[in-house]
């Protein structure tokens, strides 16, 4: 078994639950990961914004080939628990298990003292090597956010192994886009826990109804009509259909620049056109 938060699933996590899969089968045995809700750090008070939900957590773990899957309760009693007394009572007296593989850098529970069980550890704790990734001094949840708090989600997706997303309810908006021949959707609905990229305009792909749309995606406060309330809303060239309701998945494929206040419409029209060129161009060449 293995046990950690897991937050995005990313390629240091993949390497771990292979690693997993593989020693199970050679074994005999069957695999186990056992992830905690809430995230540790908002028990104790300081929050994080989160790369997965919890469902897009548990699918993306499951879908890599796990067979056994346990969500824990992060609370005061499991915060508490000590290491030896975690692994005797319940790994091994009520799951059963027969080994723990950890990650080179994880840890779980409290020990008496630094360094120190409380009760010996009845059965082997093995920590794999570092997973390296080429370019990258390290892969982990903390860089991942990092990198999507300053648009770069290039490198954020090379990190997780696939594009950075988010997952909501195409909303009612201010209407102002259609006005100005740029008609968008906006999302509403997403997961509050969930962290939003850096403020600025986005290539992305719209996902709804098993249909992709390449489209150009907006996050921030629309300073040029003195909006104040953060906004994320994308708009599909040449699409004519009408997604209000609809559920749609966006993820996130390249930042193209800040968002910019415009004193003039026509200015913010001719901006908006050469992001229309740079992103249909950008698809024709990358589909």
């Amino acid at each position: 078994m293995t046990i950690g938060f897991f937050d995005g699933v990313h390629n240091g996590h993949r390497y771990l639950l292979e690693n997993l899969s593989r020693k199970a089968n050679e074994t005999g045995k069957e695999e186990l990961v056992i992830t905690l809700w809430p995230h540790p750090s908002a028990f104790f008070g300081n929050p994080v914004k989160l790369l997965t939900t919890i469902e897009e957590k548990t699918d993306l773990i499951c879908s890599s080939g796990i067979r056994n899957l346990l969500v824990l309760n992060f609370d005061k009693e499991l915060a508490s628990i000590q290491a030896g007394k975690f692994v005797n009572h319940i790994l091994i007296n009520k799951l059963g298990c027969s080994e723990v593989l950890m990650g080179y850098n994880n840890s779980f529970g409290s020990k008496s003292k630094e360094g120190e069980y409380d009760e010996t550890p009845m059965i082997p704790i093995n920590r794999l090597d570092k997973f390296n990734l080429p370019g990258f001094e390290k892969v982990n949840s903390s860089g991942i956010r990092s990198l999507l708090e300053e648009g770069d989600v290039i490198q954020a997706a090379s990190m997780l192994g696939r594009r950075y997303s988010l997952s909501g309810k195409i909303v009612n908006g201010y209407k102002i886009g259609r006005k100005i021949g740029f008609p968008t959707a906006n999302l509403g609905e997403y997961n509050a826990d969930k962290l939003i990229p850096a403020k600025g305009v986005y290539m992305v792909k719209a996902i709804t109804d098993n249909n992709s749309y390449p489209a150009m995606l907006n996050i921030g406060t629309r300073p040029s009509f003195n909006g104040t309330d953060t906004t994320i809303e994308f708009h599909i060239p040449d699409f004519d259909g009408d997604l209000y309701d609809a559920r749609v998945k966006i993820e996130f494929v390249k930042y193209l620049r800040p968002e910019k206040k415009f004193s003039d419409i026509n200015d913010l029209i001719n901006q908006l056109k050469l992001d229309r060129d740079e992103t249909r161009a950008f698809f024709t060449e990358n589909l």
